[in-house]
């Protein structure tokens, strides 16, 4: 009689530091499989097999399709594709995604349960929104067994707050009980009875998310019709009834659960405001040159016609742009009352974000200038702040301003998270917020960074670059027209590019430029491509950047 031997586990944001801690207390002789979704960018390279490797003594990789299942391995789902577990044997599907995501953690769950019911362990670990929910609904309703990291311990809290909201969970454990949990219950006989055949819209759920010609070729879908439209292809959405959950999926299969629909509307609607603003500043542009031309040859009528609609294109260009600038100050709710903002600030100090400045502790000038460090990280990138700033002392003689690529949506806990763990003060920035030396300001999400002559912190939510607010580039091209020669910028792990371009223009003011060595990068296109500019003066493993920093800001130049 078997036991509780199919293990899948769900994860995103923080989920590589609970997954690398959750693998490592994992026994090489463990009676089970286990099954990993990460999000992870489509079109990047993950290193989270190679992570799982050196952490624990299971052998994790990437499976091909049709990889049988066997005991002792992690199957980790590759970028761009959706790990789906089948009697037997491991498939990957290219499917629509689910929750904006593919791979999606409900599909791993959903299938599991549907071929393997009692013997499944449904995890969900750290992550945003609420990926995973739905799953795990699965795993029960399947006579399953569901397990959450406790939410007050999870450095994102979205997705086990979400599980256990809306499914009644069986254990809701801190990471550091997992492990020896699920060693106990693989231990566990478990007896084959299904509970009961999977329902008819789990079935019709797996077909769409294979692309299975007869699941789509149906006229038929789950549910009823929800007068909303699909975010990702703009087909209608069909409301599912998931218990608690309210779930929505479209014709072609793409799955939300309700908080992600909403998070995804937003994000429709930001990017059809700043089509909107572009289409009238255009149109302004272009009324100008034919008001110009009429006036240019007398035809007084056409002229004026010509400045009206330059006017009323300006004038509505204005009511939109006003409508994004009021986002960024609504939607967010930064307003301080009584002296605290809640955003992660430094109590070490007796301070917090609300705070004003004493005599003690003179606001910068010109006229007294220290060095600035300024930060950028995108994929296993809260690792790597950890390890560095932790080996920085409290009284380091240098502002540090931080861009993580974040989840736009979400209110962050990277600044509680990192001031919890280092002696240096770390809040999460504000609008005129004053650099000092040793501490540290990290971009809010979904907003630009920038840093002023006057050493103050502004805040935009001007369009993206690289696809991505905030942007490393606009920090470091601040940093290096603001502090010049005093300017340090250090490029650490992470995908894509951005920061390359900021970071030749720290270099053509006289600053420094450091960006962390492939091996010790859990990602390395960032550095890579800031390593390409030629600009990068150091290349270094990640344990010996603190140091450099320290050599760099204590020199008599900076003084």
């Amino acid at each position: 009689m078997p036991g509780h031997d199919i293990i899948v586990i769900g994860a995103s944001a923080g989920g590589v530091e609970a997954l690398s801690r959750l693998v490592k207390a994992l026994p090489t002789d463990l009676p089970a499989a286990i099954f990993v979704v990460l999000h992870v960018p489509a079109h990047g390279t993950s290193l989270m097999p190679n992570i799982l490797n050196r952490c624990g003594t299971l052998r994790a990789w990437h499976p091909e399709d049709g990889a049988s299942i066997q005991h002792g391995q992690i199957y980790v789902a590759p970028p761009n594709y959706h790990l789906l577990v089948k009697r037997g044997y491991v498939h990957l599907a290219r499917g629509p995604k689910e929750n904006g995501h593919r791979p999606a953690v409900d599909p791993l769950f959903r299938t599991a349960a549907q071929h393997y019911g009692r013997r499944v362990i449904g995890v969900v670990l750290s992550g945003n929104l609420d990926d995973g929910t739905a799953g795990l609904a699965g795993v029960k309703s399947r006579g399953g067994i569901a397990i959450v990291q406790s939410p007050d311990e999870a450095l994102f809290s979205g997705m086990p707050r979400s599980a256990i909201e809306n499914v009644d969970v069986d254990h809701i454990l801190p990471l550091n009980a997992i492990a020896p949990f699920l060693v106990r219950l693989t231990q566990e006989q478990v007896e084959e009875r299904q509970a009961g055949s999977a329902s008819a819209q789990m079935e019709i759920e797996t077909d769409l998310v294979e692309l299975d010609m007869a699941a789509h070729s149906k006229y038929e879908r789950p549910g009823t019709p929800s007068g909303f439209a699909c975010p990702d292809c703009g087909g209608a959405l069909w409301e599912l009834g998931d218990g608690k959950l309210l779930r929505f999926r479209c014709r072609t299969g793409h799955a939300f659960s309700g908080e992600t629909l909403l998070a995804e509307q937003s994000e429709a609607l930001e990017t059809a405001l700043w089509s909107g603003l572009r289409a009238l500043e255009e149109r302004a542009a272009l009324a100008h040159r034919m008001f110009k031309g009429a006036h240019d040859r007398n035809h007084t009528k056409s002229a004026q016609r010509f400045a009206q609609q330059e006017q009323e294109a300006q004038q509505n260009a204005a009511v939109i742009r006003q409508v994004l600038l009021k986002g960024l100050k609504d939607g967010d709710g930064e307003q301080v009352e009584n002296g605290h903002n809640g955003n992660g600030v430094n109590n070490k100090n007796g301070r917090d974000g609300g705070e004003t400045l004493s005599s003690q502790q003179p606001v910068p000038s010109p006229h007294s200038p220290f060095p600035i460090v300024a930060i950028a990280s995108s994929a296993g990138g809260l690792k790597a702040l950890t390890e560095l700033l932790s080996a920085l002392p409290e009284n380091f003689p240098a502002a540090i301003a931080i861009v993580q690529h974040l989840e736009p949506h979400r209110a962050s806990q990277l600044a509680e998270i990192l001031n919890a763990r280092m002696a240096l003060a770390v809040k999460q920035a504000q609008q005129g917020d004053q650099l000092r030396p040793g501490e540290v300001y990290i971009a809010p999400p979904n907003h630009h960074l920038l840093v002023n002559p006057d050493a103050t912190i502004e805040l935009s939510k001007t369009e993206l670059v690289h696809f991505v607010r905030p942007s490393a580039d606009l920090l470091f091209e601040s940093v290096a027209a603001s502090f010049k020669e005093r300017a340090i910028a250090v490029i650490l792990t992470g995908k894509g590019k951005d920061g390359a371009n900021g970071i030749k223009a720290i270099k053509k003011m006289g600053g420094k430029a450091i960006a962390q060595d492939q091996t010790s990068s859990d990602s390395s296109g960032m550095p890579e491509n800031a390593v390409d500019t030629g600009c990068i003066d150091w290349i270094l493993p990640l344990n010996e950047i603190a140091a450099t920093l320290l050599n760099l800001t204590m020199n008599s130049r900076y003084s």
